[in-house]
């Protein structure tokens, strides 16, 4: 069971703040390994347990547990054993407890070695005072042996007086090479005993006025626990024992027991008036006492049946300004009632069980809040950090059990929407010309990620604002030093903001021509778009997981001083599906980068079906290289060109053929034309001629240009081309002189080589055919960045296949374009082209090759030599 704490640093970026308090688990921005479903048992467990049940409903277990150690990374966790127990309600009495070696010896725990304590502490202890623990330390174990525990527990009272309730789970993770339940109750008994889940059988017989159940498992492969799962209690072997009939008759009696406890106190009445004071409207009394009670009554985490079910009355929590959930529920419950306000107390699952097995035990019942029927809204007061009508994320989509004064039922709480729980962080980063980096990290966020942002927040303070900066900025590897404005996140308010400022200590530095560089996202407390909402990823998942509906927004803006080198955008993301979705862009404006990154998660509900892992897997694998993607570097701008020198450009041609040595557009930043550039020639080519004409083509513009998304698509301008005299190769120039119709001009000079035809380079190409089928061996298509076509290459078979027939058609298919190519987007549509396709023999088995030659409708000639397997 995950607890609210750990959930909240899974949200959260803030490992270094969370684990600077000592409050919570790290949190690693990459996913650890889970555990293959294929391992090997670390141990293996044989238990067996006898329950007499007698008439009054008190009860005798006499349990044995024999746990054999296989791997020794197990032997410090399980060399000792707790086994809790309540004080005044139940005895537990050690029969035997001992190390049997492998050899078959038995070392017995020395007495002294078996340590009776309180398992609670602080506040904790001041409702557990009763709870009590058995630490038993077994001595000399090592690998192989096994160490055996029997204990005999004495019930003599239950949490429900005239009721009785047992649960006992059979987990995988546990690793049962065996295991037996007899349960002996009187025939007469109104008793439900049933088993849920696969492995279980029992046989019932009666002896005289004894009824007996023996309950036996079917041992089941060993499957290690996977990140994030449903709860065992939804999908593990169990036994379930209950008198009560049903849910509504178990809400009914926690409602006897705890509902007077609401009772209004002249004290609770003036108090609700003070808090209320002004406000008129009734919902926005409900909050103003929601917010009263998250800011003044501190919360002790007590699960449901550990701490009894009957709360301290309303003025009893009032006066301490502490409780657990029940008492907390029942005093909020107290200051409504005194307004008018009706509500109902909830129980409910505060972890990863999303089902309630019959018959009704407390197994999954471990958790109390609130709902006001008046406004059909459930509310918790326990979630400090939640504005009003805000749960715990693992309170979502849970089945409840709802307890009026006059009735009980069973009701589902929402499950979540995206648009109610979004995190929405604005990054903005200066990059000086000296390299220093500074800039602020703006967080608006709602729901979930407003409670978890509060949380950080609160962090703050305590480590003190310059170190909780510092340490966040490290935990992101961009040390540095800051501060956070803490805006409104003291109230229990939607939208939750903050702001933190930040100066890093490292300066930037372009890399090295092919390298790659990461650019900061600043100092955010939320952790990044894509991460927790649909948990971590595993590949061989086999139960169904928990997930969350949700928004997470980013949005970073880099400005690069003058003279700095500018980094490459990267193409767009996007990805559409139904579970979620995730949209990134990054373009330059002038010297900024603009990078937006969305996620939404829309999952229909919190479980999450074991085949949507598969679904997604991959898609998720792709969000996560956007998010933590690096970028390539233009070179730093040249220095001014004197007025008047030319620009140098360099061309290479063929002999004898034509070809465009330039394209000369004139274009507006929405790609339309501004009209045809004049282009005067002022050196003629010695050994060639030069012609400019009006024409379309491709632009060519930087990425920093705002034009650049031009160049996907054909446009007008002035086409500059150049042919060679018959037979000649060597070099030639040319400059001209090109006037805009801005009215602009500069010059440019075209070194040309003229080259003899080179010989055709040949490419190697391997392919597995099937007897008596026909294979596709090749799509081969020219086309433009905008995917039209240039036209159809002239393919030819210079090198016959000896156990086939080649086939070479004009039509269409799909282009398969490297992501880097600017026509990478062509794949996603059919396109002309040419298929090449080999047939072979009737019957033939063996290997082939063939050659062709692909003239293509650019200039440009090559070879493909294809080995064929046939099989």
């Amino acid at each position: 069971m995950r607890g609210r704490l750990e959930i909240s640093a899974a949200i959260l970026g803030v490992a270094a703040l969370i684990n600077a308090l000592g409050v919570g688990p790290a949190l690693a921005q990459s996913q650890p390994a889970p555990a293959s479903a294929g391992a090997s048992a670390p141990y293996t467990v044989q238990y067996e347990n006898h329950v007499v049940i007698r008439p009054d409903l008190t009860t005798t277990e006499v349990l044995t547990k024999r746990v054999k150690l296989l791997v020794p990374t197990v032997i410090q966790a399980l060399s000792q054993e707790q086994l809790p127990y309540i004080d005044g309600m139940q005895t537990l009495e050690i029969l035997e407890a001992y190390t049997e070696k492998a050899d078959g010896r038995r070392i017995a725990v020395d007495p002294a070695s078996i340590i009776t304590q309180d398992p609670a502490s602080g506040l904790q202890l001041t409702y557990l005072r009763d709870l009590k623990q058995r630490v038993i330390i077994f001595p000399n174990v090592g690998v192989g042996d096994t160490i055996v525990t029997s204990v005999k527990l004495e019930q003599s009272k239950n949490l429900f007086p005239g009721e009785l309730t047992h649960f006992e789970l059979f987990p995988r993770s546990l690793s049962y090479s065996s295991a037996q339940v007899t349960i002996e109750a009187p025939a007469g008994l109104d008793l439900q005993i049933k088993t849920v889940g696969s492995g279980l059988t029992d046989g019932v017989e009666t002896s005289g006025d004894v009824r007996r159940h023996t309950i036996t498992l079917t041992p089941q492969a060993y499957r290690p626990e996977e990140q994030g799962a449903i709860s065992p209690l939804d999908r593990e072997p169990a036994i379930l024992i209950s008198t009560f009939k049903s849910y509504a008759a178990l809400g009914m009696e926690f409602g006897d027991a705890a509902l007077p406890k609401t009772a209004v106190t002249p004290e609770i009445a003036a108090l609700a008036g003070e808090i209320t004071a002004n406000i008129t409207d009734r919902k926005a009394q409900a909050i103003a006492i929601d917010a009263w009670m998250k800011k003044n009554i501190r919360y002790v985490a007590i699960y449901l049946s550990l701490g009894r079910v009957v709360p301290h009355d309303a003025a009893t929590v009032l006066a301490n300004k502490f409780g657990d959930c029940k008492d907390k529920v029942t005093l909020m419950s107290a200051l409504l009632g005194a307004k008018g306000i009706a509500s109902e107390a909830v129980l409910i699952n505060s972890g990863n069980a999303y089902t309630l097995p019959e018959p009704p035990t407390l197994s999954a019942l471990n958790h109390v809040i609130l709902y006001l029927p008046e406004f059909d809204l459930y509310d918790d007061p326990t979630v400090s950090g939640a504005a009003f009508g805000i749960l715990a994320p693992e309170t979502y989509d849970k089945p409840v059990v709802r307890v009026s004064r006059s009735a009980a039922t069973l009701a589902r709480t929402p499950a979540m929407r995206p648009q109610d729980h979004a995190a929405h962080a604005v990054t903005t980063l200066d990059i000086a010309a000296d390299g220093t980096m500074s800039g602020q990290t703006r967080e608006t966020n709602t729901g979930l990620f407003a409670i978890t942002l509060r949380l950080a927040g609160g962090a703050v303070p305590v480590l003190g604002d310059a170190t909780a900066a510092a340490r966040q900025l490290q935990s992101y590897n961009t040390p540095g030093n800051g501060h956070f404005d803490l805006g409104n996140i003291a109230e229990p308010v939607d939208p939750a903001a903050l702001t933190g400022s930040f100066t890093l200590n490292n300066r930037f530095r372009a890399p090295a021509p092919g390298g790659r560089a990461a650019i900061p996202y600043g100092m955010p407390l939320t952790v990044r778009p894509g991460i927790f909402l649909l948990g971590n990823r595993q590949s061989d998942r086999r139960s169904a997981f928990v997930c969350y509906a949700g928004t997470q927004i980013e949005d970073i803006e880099v400005k690069f001083a003058p003279g700095l080198p500018l980094p490459v955008p990267l193409q767009a993301t996007n990805i559409d599906r139904p579970a979620f979705s995730y949209h990134s862009t990054f373009r330059l404006d002038e010297r900024t980068l603009m990078i937006h990154r969305e996620f939404i998660s829309r999952v229909a509900g919190q479980v999450c079906p074991v085949e949507i892992e598969a679904q997604i897997a991959n898609d998720m694998n792709v969000v996560r290289a956007d998010v933590y993607s690096s970028y390539a570097f233009n070179a730093a701008p040249p220095a001014t060109l004197p007025p008047g020198t030319p620009q140098e450009v360099k061309r290479t041609l063929t002999v004898d053929r034509k070809a465009q040595i330039d394209y000369v557009p004139s274009l507006n930043p929405d790609c339309s034309s501004v009209g045809y550039a004049s282009v005067r020639v002022v050196e003629e080519p010695q050994h060639g001629t030069v012609a400019a004409d009006h024409g379309t083509g491709f632009s060519n513009y930087l990425q920093n240009n705002p034009r650049s998304e031009c160049n996907k698509r054909r446009t007008e301008g002035a086409v500059v081309s150049y042919a060679p005299n018959a037979g000649f190769t060597g070099t030639d120039s040319i400059t001209v002189e090109v006037i805009t119709p801005g009215g602009t001009s500069f010059k440019r000079h075209y070194a040309i080589s003229v080259n003899p035809a080179a010989a055709p380079q040949t490419v190697e190409y391997a392919r597995v055919a099937v007897a008596d089928q026909v294979l596709q061996l090749a799509y081969v298509p020219f086309l433009h960045p905008d995917c039209s076509s240039m036209g159809f290459a002239a393919v030819r078979v210079i090198d016959e296949p000896k156990h086939g027939k080649t086939t070479i058609e004009e039509g269409t298919g799909f282009s398969a374009f490297p992501q880097n190519n600017p026509r990478f987007e062509c794949n996603k549509r059919r396109t002309d082209g040419v298929n090449l396709s080999y047939a072979p023999e009737a019957g033939f088995t063996g290997s082939d090759s063939m050659t062709v030659e692909v003239a293509g409708p650019d200039g440009s000639t090559h070879k493909r030599r294809f080995t064929i397997e046939v099989k």
